[in-house]
């Protein structure tokens, strides 16, 4: 696995609460398998990517008043500190309530006596509140920071205002404990109050996305309140930039999609039902694009491939279209890695159907990157789907500059990351569709046209 899927699984899911970062195909694939079709089930990140506190520990407290909790039979996991985490806890406490210095002495004063309520190992001898908020709702919510000069753990809980700092303390309400990361969430999972950066980064989101014509993604950036930005609890992409340099680029999903109709037939070529029904499912992603329809486009084996595929289409306002494509049969596990392991390394099996995401301009002609046949990566070569009476594709920038097509449908080889012009061409030679496609370059992961970043080194 690659280093940013391995900070992305294993820095993020501890420090998220309820948010799905860039793609994580491992933690998908086992919700998958829990839960069927993908469902909502409260709120998620991917990712980048995506990452659902697969490291976190949920705690909850109930009863008339908190009772004291025994001493720990275990300690609570401390991670080392970096310089960028060790900034965060340096940085003065954020959110709309850290003038209230009574309050946030109070509060970090009764964290102190309550390290047997969180398991803190006793060699993290400080406590700092990181974040403390009061929300619309009349919640207030606490990030803080067990640590000491080399480890630090985070914990972080919620209560109505009008409580005492105990119910804060115990968790009454709920809360959460995990690693302190350079760039988290706070507050309750369905209802985040906003995200923390180390000092002097600049934090930005965006809810709307606009597709170009090679089905790379634009965004429209918000700045948000310097390093502490209050969380617009919707669908959108978080980027996080310090000195210069993106270290962060993840979506955020905090809403439902839309409920999917039902699963329509392949337009062309034979789907197993199964595959496209996963397929189907894992298209409408993007927070800022809305896809209005669902089409499966065809299936079936293209010319030099020993595996099946399938290719959906998510259909957005103006005629763009999200390119969905999974291949080969099983559970469907979403692949972006350019550089990844075999997946008995990881899962301990082989039956997987892997799905990989594209847009494109027009549902006309469409293209999408194969992923790789032994390791859970992108491959070399790209599915074209061009209209059924195209016979062969002109293409520039790619190792052959005519690729002949059998039903519309071939396969272009072009390594990673590729920057193409096709123009699908009939018998007689006249272009009946033409469209380009590029790839970000010089990233560890891409999908749908777009990175995802989490670098923090």
């Amino acid at each position: 696995m690659s280093t940013l899927e391995e900070r992305l699984r294993e820095e993020m899911a501890r420090s998220v609460a309820g948010v799905r970062p860039a793609p994580d195909p491992f933690g998908r694939l086992l919700r998958r398998r829990r839960r069927g079709l993908r469902r909502w089930a409260g709120a998620g990140i991917g990712a980048v990517v995506v990452a659902t506190l697969l490291g976190t520990q949920a705690l909850t407290a109930s009863g008339p008043s908190p009772a004291p909790a025994p001493a720990p039979s275990y300690f609570t996991p401390a991670v080392g500190l970096d310089r960028w985490s060790r900034q965060v806890i340096d940085a003065p406490t954020r959110g709309n309530l850290a003038g209230e210095r009574g309050l946030v002495e109070a509060l970090r004063t009764a964290l102190d006596g309550a390290r047997a309520r969180w398991a803190v190992d006793p060699a993290l001898d400080r406590v700092k509140v990181l974040f403390l908020a009061l929300d619309d709702d009349g919640e207030r919510s606490f990030g803080a920071a067990y640590y000491n000069d080399e480890r630090a753990m985070y914990v972080g809980a919620w209560a109505p205002a009008e409580g005492p700092i105990a119910d804060l303390v115990s968790a009454r309400y709920g809360g959460r404990a995990g690693d302190v990361s350079p760039f988290m969430w706070v507050g309750r999972h369905d209802r985040l109050s906003g995200v923390i950066a180390p000092p002097g980064c600049e934090v930005q989101y965006s809810t709307t996305t606009t597709v170009h014509a090679d089905g790379t993604l634009v965004h429209s950036w918000t700045r948000g309140g310097g390093e502490w930005t209050a969380n617009p609890s919707s669908n959108l992409v978080w980027q996080v930039t310090c000195d210069g340099v993106v270290r962060v680029h993840v979506s955020q999903y905090v809403t439902p999609p839309p409920p999917r109709p039902s699963l329509p037939p392949a337009e062309r070529g034979s789907a197993d039902p199964k595959t496209a029904e996963q397929t189907v499912s894992w298209c409408g992603s993007v927070p800022g694009l809305e896809v209005r329809s669902t089409r499966v486009l065809w299936g079936g084996t293209p010319a030099g491939e020993g595996r099946p595929s399938v290719v959906a289409l998510g259909v957005l306002d103006g005629g763009a279209v999200e390119v969905c494509a999974a291949t080969g049969t099983g559970d469907a596990i979403e692949i972006g890695a350019v550089s990844g392991e075999p997946p008995s390394a990881r899962l301990g099996r082989n039956g997987l159907a892997r799905l990989t995401k594209a847009f494109a301009a027009s549902d006309r002609l469409v293209v999408v990157r194969l992923p790789h046949e032994q390791r859970l990566q992108l491959g070399d070569r790209l599915l074209v789907i061009a209209p059924p009476d195209a016979t062969r594709l002109r293409v520039t920038g790619a190792r052959d500059p005519l690729v002949t097509l059998t039903g519309g449908v071939g396969v272009i080889d072009a390594p990673l990351p590729a920057t193409l012009t096709v123009d699908a061409l009939d018998a007689s030679g006249a272009t009946v569709a033409a469209t380009r496609f590029a790839e970000p370059r010089g990233f560890e992961r891409f999908s749908q046209g777009e990175q995802y970043v989490w670098n923090w080194d």
